[in-house]
């Protein structure tokens, strides 16, 4: 009796895992191919990146003089014309000294004109054999020594002159006041060489510091056209061209393995009120320009066949060309090399398509869908191929 309950046990055991092993028995895979052909078209090589809209000019303005803040005259965003004062520092003390000194000066200017007297008489009286020669060199000496002490007295005035001038701080170019020292203008006295105001053209003339990385900047060069949008405006387009290309400073390409980023400015063509110092922008610059050739879609170069299918003819290994493959009528893949050239976002050139047949179907990805069962399939990760 316990034989019989032993051998049903192993018979419901066994049927169990013949059950289990036809349910999950793997389906047959079916590929489905989503394909593309070589198309005409234009191709407008680029590179992409972003930045900030940044002033054309940009200055500092520095007091020259030591002094108390006598008065304001702008404020933080104020538009200004060259030449506006900015800020004037209190003038009495350089004002009271050159009083002092202009009354010197016309007193030494008195005391000139009677010893360049005494001088034409000397020379009359030595003509005349009344005086001896050394009292004309004496009151030639004298009046000399007196034109010097002008002369000095002259550079003084002058100097204050330009102090006097110097405490009103004024605006270097057209411009908009960007920033401000508030805590020395609220401290109220100003020291030489202390920072008072930033002035620049970013009201009037504007322009776009991008990064690029250093495995492009050889694409890009002076003069190229790039379209930016602002951010939060994608859908209006403006336009600049490239104006300079700026280094990075200090670097040493056998020391420091990072990666190399340069900085370029684009000049705004288009400026209106809506672009502002400091907005984000992503840019495009435009590289060049191809019109009415072969190309194909970029996805095409990163296919790469799943396991299982059938080849019908393998890839070549032809050096510097890509591999684009096709969906032959039986379902089966072939191969082709092709040699490409520029690209965008999207497409890429064929230069030469060797033996490609002409209106070949060329896949761009594939998706495994598994008989027999419910699901929809999954999209297989393609590697990139370049």
């Amino acid at each position: 009796m316990k034989k019989i309950k032993l051998n049903i046990i192993l018979a419901i055991l066994l049927s169990i895992f013949l059950v289990f092993r036809i349910s999950t028995k793997e389906s047959t895979p079916d590929f489905r191919f989503s394909t593309t052909e070589v198309v005409t078209g234009d191709i407008i090589e680029s590179v992409m990146s972003s930045g900030k809209i940044i002033p054309g000019e940009e200055i500092k303005v520095y007091s020259r003089v030591n002094g108390d803040i006598y008065k304001t005259y702008v404020e933080y965003g104020d538009i200004v014309k060259k030449g506006q004062i900015l800020i004037e520092l209190d003038s009495s003390t350089y004002e009271n000294e050159l009083s002092t000194k202009l009354k010197n000066l016309e007193i030494l200017n008195i005391e000139l004109a009677q010893m360049k007297k005494k001088v034409d008489t000397d020379i009359k009286l030595l003509e005349g054999g009344y005086i001896a020669k050394i009292e004309l060199e004496e009151s030639e000496n004298d009046y000399r020594i007196k034109s010097i002490e002008i002369d000095e007295l002259q550079t003084s005035i002058d100097l204050l002159n330009q102090q006097i001038s110097d405490t009103k701080l004024t605006s270097p170019i057209d411009g908009r006041v960007d920033y401000l020292n508030e805590d020395l203008i609220t401290e109220g006295k100003m020291f030489v060489n202390s920072w008072a105001y930033t002035i620049s053209s970013g009201h009037r003339d504007l322009n776009i510091s991008l990064s690029i990385d250093g495995r492009e900047i050889t694409k890009v060069d002076v003069g190229q056209n790039v379209e930016f949008s602002v951010e939060n405006s994608d859908k209006i387009k403006f336009l600049g061209v490239v104006k300079k290309i700026v280094e990075p400073i200090g670097l040493k390409p056998n020391i420091d393995k990072s990666p190399v980023f340069y900085e370029v400015i684009v000049k705004i063509l288009d400026t209106n009120s809506s672009l502002k110092t400091g907005l984000s922008v992503d840019a495009t610059i435009n590289i060049q320009v191809k019109n009415n050739i072969n190309k194909i879609k970029r996805s095409c170069l990163r296919f790469v066949p799943p396991e299982g299918i059938l080849i019908k003819k393998a890839p070549n290994n032809t050096q510097g060309s890509d591999v684009i493959w096709t969906l032959n009528n039986d379902n089966s893949l072939s191969a082709y090399s092709v040699i490409t050239g520029i690209k965008d976002s999207e497409y890429v050139e064929i230069i030469d398509r060797k033996n490609l047949p002409k209106d070949s179907k060329i896949i761009t990805s594939v998706e495994i869908v598994n008989k027999n069962k419910s699901s929809n399939g999954f999209s297989l990760p393609q590697p990139k191929r370049y």
